[in-house]
């Protein structure tokens, strides 16, 4: 088996594993129905796609891929930082707020997993965590951490 099978089949198994880690912790969320939606119905929804994606990426395909793909050492060089910034997120949300957090992580992925250049990945970050804003915060009247500056 390739490094490249290999680490993508473990890919898999972590975003199967965040799916049921995401439906255990739901468990005692309400699901309603869909005419009346509780609250666990939508992350409990989320959980099962994680899931059911991640058989993709679990399942080995019937013929084989020759493409170059970079060593092992390589892909944890670049994934470290990536999961870092992302538990660093989860931690510091209460702390930060939701609005500077998220502009940060953002700006972080983009330079970091799309190689934009820094003006571009500002751009796409102040876009990005608008949208999540407006989505989240004013269409589904979601509460978000405020952190020390209010918002």
């Amino acid at each position: 088996m390739s490094d490249k099978v290999r680490i993508t089949r473990i890919t898999g198994l972590v975003i199967a594993l965040l799916g049921m880690g995401i439906l255990w912790e739901g468990r005692h969320l309400t699901q309603g129905n869909l005419s009346h939606p509780g609250p666990g119905i939508f992350p409990n929804l989320l959980a099962i796609l994680l899931i059911f994606l991640s058989l993709f990426l679990i399942i080995p395909k019937g013929k084989k891929e020759r493409e170059a793909f970079p060593p092992w050492s390589a892909l944890v060089r670049q994934l470290i930082p990536i999961y870092l910034a992302l538990l660093a997120f989860i931690g510091l949300m209460e702390f930060f707020g939701f609005f500077i957090l998220t502009l940060f992580l953002m700006f972080f992925l983009f330079i970091k997993v799309s190689y934009l250049k820094w003006y571009t990945a500002i751009w796409a970050a102040f876009i990005s965590t608008g949208m999540a804003y407006l989505i989240f915060g004013v269409i589904l009247k979601s509460s978000f951490p405020k952190g020390p500056f209010g918002f």
